[in-house]
């Protein structure tokens, strides 16, 4: 029994070696990995109402007052109160008796770009009276490394009770880059071997310091990875095999660098949280192609599962954007040219979200 086990694997090892080799000479593998494109440097208007930071990358100026002009809608006038939040009111570091205060982290959406600053879906959930008090923490061009650490470096001071996540899609793409588009040097993490998230780039540098290198390495590998990465049979069988694994739902239908490390971000931020005894909810911010389509894409459910394992809630807008575009029309929802919320955008998000608070 012992010599058929080694003549079996013996073989085995031969038949993998001879795989191996044919693969070579055949030149079977063309899996290309391309670098992903360099982005040019754009004028883009926030840079009229933020400054540097040196932790967060970049941050909204405070008691600044700043108009948006743009031609696809009428100019808009930006305010941002003592700490940076969007809008005039002020808000006390101790929360008041009484008082529900609900933190709302993200990028533009939260902003609310291209909308007035009662427009925004924050200040509209504020609006609707009682004992509520909502922060627009809302940050454009903030990935899910820049959400997570204006909670930590921000957001926790203020003891809110409840934290809203708002999560756009893009927002994970942005987290695998050490600089913005506008020229903005930016933190990011990385992901070692055993799952540990590794802050990069703080203190930040000043914006355009950086030139090349936009998309640094994130996941750290094994040894053991880095040898079979060299295989071409590796790397040919690897595809089906994730294809299984995937409808199999031993892994998540996303399985992009970006959604793995901006998964262990958002682990992160909701332990955070949940020891801060504040509640956090994830918001899912559905794009224009997402409002126009019933389909799910492999993000939306990787989110959605993730949602249930972290058993953290999830309102998920895009269903309810799904039936307003599909009655109403984008662009009673979109500004046309553009791919963020009108102002009825806004108002649907905040109504959808306090009716599932």
């Amino acid at each position: 029994m012992k010599k058929n086990l080694f003549v079996s694997i013996l073989a085995l090892l031969l038949a993998l070696t001879l795989a191996e080799v044919v693969l070579r000479v055949v030149k079977i593998d063309r899996i290309k990995f391309p670098e992903k494109p360099r982005m040019g440097w754009v004028n883009v208007p926030e840079n009229s109402w933020v400054e540097h930071h040196p932790v967060l990358g970049w941050y909204s100026q405070k008691n600044k007052t700043a108009v948006l002009e743009s031609p696809n809608f009428p100019s808009v006038t930006v305010h941002t109160n003592s700490a940076g939040f969007r809008g005039t009111r002020e808000y006390a570091i101790k929360k008041p008796a009484g008082v529900i205060r609900i933190a709302a982290l993200g990028d533009s959406f939260v902003f609310g770009f291209g909308v007035q600053d009662q427009e925004t879906f924050p200040a509209v959930l504020e609006a609707d009276g009682g004992n509520r008090e909502v922060l627009n923490l809302g940050v454009p061009g903030y990935g899910i490394d820049q959400i997570y650490l204006s909670y930590r470096e921000i957001a926790k001071q203020y003891h809110p009770d409840i934290v809203l996540i708002g999560v756009f899609p893009e927002a994970f793409w942005r987290c695998t880059r050490s600089f913005a588009d506008s020229g903005h040097v930016k933190p990011y993490f990385s992901l070692s071997e055993k799952g540990d998230l590794i802050l990069h780039n703080v203190p930040v540098p000043p914006p355009f310091s950086l030139t090349t290198d936009q998309f640094p390495p994130l996941l750290e590998q094994s040894d053991l990875q880095k040898v079979l990465n060299r295989s071409v049979l590796y790397r040919v069988a690897k595809k089906p095999l994730i294809k299984l694994a995937k409808n199999m739902r031993l892994i998540d239908p996303d399985t992009s660098e970006e959604w793995m490390i901006g998964r262990a971000i958002l682990q992160k931020l909701i332990l955070e949280v949940r020891r801060d005894q504040a509640t956090p909810i994830l918001v899912l911010l559905p794009p224009k192609d997402w409002a126009e389509s019933t389909r799910r894409t492999s993000l939306e459910r990787s989110i959605r599962r993730f949602a249930d394992r972290e058993k953290v809630d999830l309102i998920n807008l895009r269903p309810e954007f799904n039936d307003a575009v599909a009655k109403d029309g984008l662009e009673v929802y979109y500004i046309k040219n553009d791919w963020h919320w009108t102002s009825q955008g806004n108002l649907l998000a905040a109504n959808v979200i306090r009716e599932n608070e």
